[in-house]
């Protein structure tokens, strides 16, 4: 895994069109075929073993799924149309007041000052307000303005991969008995079918990566970083604070959709500080 990310990096460094020609639909392709299979497989294959396809459990399978499956497209599409550069801010808030000028950097590349947390991207060839990474699987920047839809669609993938590997597990242990499983003693009369056991293993590994992604999106929630200055605390406000500085005023109710509207405590200028206002940084 750290080869294939050091290869990827050295690529989008050495040749930044390629890169973007070639991952960015190959990466969103594969969200998109990868959500579809599990969807189908699930509904159509592993939940029917479980729940009659005429009764309410299998309904509410179907609820489930649709909901899922829309955050996770909605979040990743909005993740992608949000722009999240310093561009995107009024034209009057991407030049710095005299009192913050000293607080701002110069970017050698855009040629300009720019605000506290900014940083450049070579793919998107602009500075992204407090940008943390860029994503080929929404093909974009992650940054102050789509922070939360890039964090909700981590949790979607991880929470609709972690359903289907949970009804994959009962399915499965369906064909043994309790006592089989204690003793490992499997009948070779009664065995799983081959599709559904190779499907376990496929679904294990793709539940890892969204997971991997949640748990460094909390880390970087945590106190309130980014990437770039990960082992940072100047910033954290605490956690319920941090995690309302990527969701807005409406908090946990962006769970529900990506179409909630929430905005944002501030344009991405200026950041509180534990000691002090910001945008002393």
């Amino acid at each position: 895994m750290c080869f294939i990310w050091a290869c990827t990096k050295y690529l989008a460094r050495r040749n930044p069109k390629v890169f973007v020609r070639i991952s960015h639909p190959t990466a969103v392709l594969f969200v998109i075929v990868t959500t579809v299979f599990f969807v189908v497989l699930q509904m159509f294959y592993v939940v029917p073993q479980l729940f009659d396809v005429h009764g309410l459990m299998y309904k509410l399978g179907w609820l489930v799924a649709i909901f899922i499956t829309y955050n996770i497209f909605g979040n990743m599409l909005a993740c992608h149309i949000t722009s999240t550069s310093v561009e995107s801010l009024p034209k009057d808030r991407q030049f710095p007041k005299p009192e913050e000028e000293h607080l701002w950097h110069y970017c050698d590349v855009c040629e300009k000052l720019m605000p506290p947390r900014s940083w450049h991207c070579i793919l998107c060839k602009c500075c992204i307000l407090k940008r943390d990474h860029h994503c080929i699987f929404t093909a974009s920047c992650i940054g102050h303005n789509n922070q939360r839809y890039f964090f909700w669609f981590t949790v979607f993938m991880a929470l609709g991969t972690g359903v289907a590997l949970a009804t994959h597990i009962i399915a499965t242990l369906k064909y043994f008995r309790y006592s089989d499983l204690i003793f490992l003693n499997f009948p070779k009369d009664n065995l799983p079918p081959f599709w559904l056991v190779f499907t376990l293993i496929l679904n294990t590994y793709v539940f890892a990566a969204p997971v991997s992604s949640v748990l460094m999106q909390l880390s970087v929630l945590q106190n309130n970083v980014t990437l770039h200055d990960f082992y940072s605390d100047t910033c954290d406000l605490g956690l319920w604070k941090n995690f309302k500085l990527i969701s807005g005023e409406k908090g946990l109710w962006t769970f529900l959709s990506p179409t909630v509207k929430s905005p944002l405590p501030h344009d991405g200028t200026q950041w509180k500080t534990k000691r002090y206002d910001i945008s002393q940084f």
